[in-house]
């Protein structure tokens, strides 16, 4: 005996407020439709249940039916087509459509042309239309922000100018080669290429849920086979970080660079996001610590504030009212637009190598770091100056909410300014070493001249 699967649902049609039974089987390929000679209106409709709610009545075309004798005759329906499958189970064979439409309609004694519909189907929908209910439902669902939207469009939009008039209900394994062959010949980036296909397949998944619709597994799981070279992480060293941090603009009578760089540089003094600094306000400044959520993760935020953090909110502390946000930042692009600006006129010129492929291409870009600084470099600034100076990744972790150290691993591993610092603790630890023999055998004199030099070579730093 063999073992079939099949879906049976009921609606509604939307057309002429006729309930239908639709069954699907065999791996979706077989689909049949089953009016049941009864009307319903939409509103006593339960869509979740999938039958007339309990206790209505339903009076269309002149016709009325209660809900007990709608549900009982969609209960028949079911047990028949159940008992159609069982019998050709039991038989290891699956039947037709034409062979469960014979069936039920001998087993209810119903005519065949008043019980078999055959455009009860419903329409195809275009991607388009596919993507608006994907949005408008999971978007709710996930509480997701305009920016997650647009991603989801961006990848819409390059599967339908690689495949114009490509439909919902066959998509192959081709469309995809074809939009991976697109994404090479318009010159992105592997790592991007391999981005967009996950926000694709999220979309095409859901489709692949939604009902009359069939996206083959070798499309979900398709891999586009590109290989992808570890992405150049950019921050600030630290002694970059305390140039930034106290340099003296010039030509700024507007204060624009000011205020972009304290923002900034705030951040990378508390591993703050843009998302949670923009929301600031003096609630969230406790004596020595910030306290409060994540916008992002909802994680609660419990920051120890260093001297440099202090420094710069008590600049910005002094006018602000009760309520109001510490920083003025209109947007985080016009932030991000204005740092750039501040980062070149600091001379923040240290060249950025970032290796990529396109394709099997191999291609290199240098940049000046005002030239690709973002409002994101200041968090791993915090992070990659953090471990440089010894402090432990669990403390790091508390400032920054990520929950294991797999998550700030990205951050660990581009900081080469951590091993520097550290190997060069052999260096500090020898010279002091032979230092403190020079002082032991030292007479006061000596050890007043040996003061004296010091403090001069200080004074000239």
């Amino acid at each position: 005996m063999i073992e079939i699967k099949y879906n049976i649902r009921n609606l509604v049609d939307k057309r002429d407020n006729r309930v239908v039974v639709r069954v699907r089987w065999n791996n979706k390929r077989n689909e049949v439709g089953f009016t049941t000679g009864f009307y319903a209106q939409q509103e006593k409709w339960d869509i979740d249940q999938q039958k007339a709610k309990k206790g209505t009545t339903h009076q269309i075309v002149g016709r009325c039916a209660t809900a007990t004798e709608i549900n009982r005759c969609l209960s028949e329906f079911k047990e028949s087509i159940a008992a159609c499958f069982q019998y050709f189970a039991y038989h290891n064979s699956v039947p037709t459509s034409n062979q469960l439409k014979e069936f039920v309609n001998k087993d209810l004694n119903r005519n065949e042309k008043e019980i078999v519909v055959a455009d009860t189907m419903p329409q195809k929908e275009t991607m388009e239309q596919m993507l608006e209910h994907f949005l408008d439902r999971c978007g709710k669902e996930k509480n997701w922000d305009y920016k997650c939207k647009e991603k989801y469009e961006q990848a819409y939009q390059h599967i339908m100018a690689a495949n114009p008039g490509i439909k919902p209900d066959s998509i192959t394994i081709e469309h995809m080669l074809k939009l991976r062959d697109w994404y090479v010949e318009h010159e992105y980036k592997n790592r991007t290429i391999n981005k967009q296909l996950i926000m694709l397949k999220a979309f095409l998944k859901w489709i692949n849920q939604q009902e009359g619709y069939d996206v083959p597994s070798s499309v979900l799981n398709f891999s586009s086979n590109l290989k992808v070279l570890k992405k150049t992480v950019t921050y600030l060293k630290y002694e970059e970080l305390l140039h930034f941090a106290h340099f003296k603009f010039e030509n700024d009578d507007s204060g624009r660079l000011t205020r972009a760089r304290d923002a900034w540089c705030f951040m990378a003094f508390t591993s703050l996001r843009v998302s949670d600094l923009m929301r600031l306000k003096k609630g969230h400044i406790q004596d020595k610590y910030i306290d409060m959520y994540a916008q992002k993760t909802g994680e609660r935020l419990l920051i120890p504030l260093i001297d440099e953090s202090k420094r710069i909110l008590s600049q910005y502390m002094r006018n602000v009212k009760t309520g109001d946000t510490i920083f003025n930042i209109p947007s985080p692009q016009k932030l991000n637009n204005a740092v750039k600006d501040a980062a070149k006129s600091a001379g923040l010129n240290r060249e950025i190598i970032d290796i990529y492929l396109i394709g099997n291409e191999r291609k290199e870009d240098v940049h000046q770091f005002h030239e690709i600084i973002s409002n994101h470099d200041a968090r791993r600034t915090f992070v990659s100056c953090s471990l440089a100076m010894g402090i432990s990744a669990e403390t790091v972790m508390k400032c920054t909410g990520h929950h294991s150290y797999n998550t700030m691993k990205p951050y660990i591993e581009t900081a080469i300014e951590t091993q520097v610092l550290e190997m060069e603790k052999w260096n500090r630890s020898q010279y002091r070493s032979q230092i403190v023999n020079l002082l032991d055998n030292a007479s006061e004199e000596e050890l007043k001249e040996f003061l004296f030099n010091i403090q001069r070579i200080l004074d000239t730093h």
